[in-house]
């Protein structure tokens, strides 16, 4: 007989992967517009495992949506959950960044994430990138044109509010018409 060792790492497969940095309001996006009912808390790093929820959307169709740890800068080196999570990532077909309204710089929060990413792993570019921009129930038209302004052109981008359901259809037909055009 032959013996050694073997290490198998599960990694998580859906076709959306939410990415931002801690208390962004991926989570409670993820409970709003699935059944999934993750950890929910006013702290860093609520969500310490990556968490699934099937989407549902017209006629009958889905599609899967995965809430992973907040990244901070540093990750890829290892910071904060690092390596745990960022493996995750690998396997989504579209990457929705949830940048939180209330951000001192949305386009440098974007930009430290994407660097995250790339430093992980440079393939991680080649996905399909949306903008979310969470908690924008506090933001009037005139915050919502500026911080357009901020975000990268190429990118789509959509404003949401999990807490009063702003935005969230647009979101799924956003993220559906994406997710079509893969195929």
């Amino acid at each position: 007989g032959v013996e050694g060792y073997k290490f198998l790492e599960l990694k998580v497969l859906a076709d959306v992967g939410l990415v931002g940095f801690p208390n962004a309001g991926k989570s409670t996006l993820l409970s709003t517009i699935t059944a999934a009912r993750p950890k929910i808390a006013d702290y860093a790093f609520t969500t310490l495992t990556p968490q699934l929820g099937m989407v549902e959307y017209r006629d009958h169709k889905s599609f899967c949506i995965a809430d992973l740890p907040g990244i901070i800068e540093g990750a890829a080196e290892g910071k904060g959950l690092g390596h745990r999570f960022l493996r995750h990532i690998e396997r989504n077909s579209i990457l929705l960044f949830v940048i939180p309204a209330d951000s001192k710089d949305h386009k440098e929060e974007f930009n430290i994430l994407r660097n995250e990413l790339k430093k992980y792993n440079p393939e991680m570019l080649h996905k399909k990138f949306i903008i979310a921009i969470s908690k924008s129930d506090m933001l009037d038209d005139e915050l919502k044109k500026a911080i357009k302004k901020e975000l990268p052109k190429k990118i789509p981008h959509i404003f949401i509010s999990s807490l009063v359901n702003q935005g969230l259809i647009e979101l799924k037909d956003l993220l559906w018409k994406t997710l079509s055009e893969e195929e």
